[in-house]
């Protein structure tokens, strides 16, 4: 259904099918990561509201990276939102990775 109504997001091998390689549990945030191989190759699905290397959701890191956009420092995004600052620096300086 979703692969008919978004073609582009998938790769054209995906007409012919794929199987179901596995099923993960991400350790940091508990959610499932599902493994589909296509033609050959492994594909990793993602949810959306996650961020990259599943170091936290979207909706509790919107505000304080925004922050960033005015230079607030990280001791301070830290001081407001908790964690420690090298988590907001570390999760600034992945944003920009593949």
């Amino acid at each position: 259904m979703v692969i008919k109504e978004h073609p582009n997001i998938f790769p054209p091998e995906i007409a012919c099918g794929y199987t179901m390689k596995e099923i993960r549990v991400s350790k940091k945030l508990k959610l499932k990561i599902r493994r589909i191989v296509i033609a050959g190759v492994s594909y990793t699905i993602r949810p959306s509201f996650a961020m990259p290397y599943m170091t936290g959701f979207v909706k509790d890191v919107e505000k304080p990276l925004f922050l960033r956009k005015f230079a607030v420092p990280f001791w301070a995004l830290s001081h407001c939102f908790g964690k420690n600052p090298m988590y907001w620096y570390r999760l600034e300086a992945t944003i920009g990775r593949y």
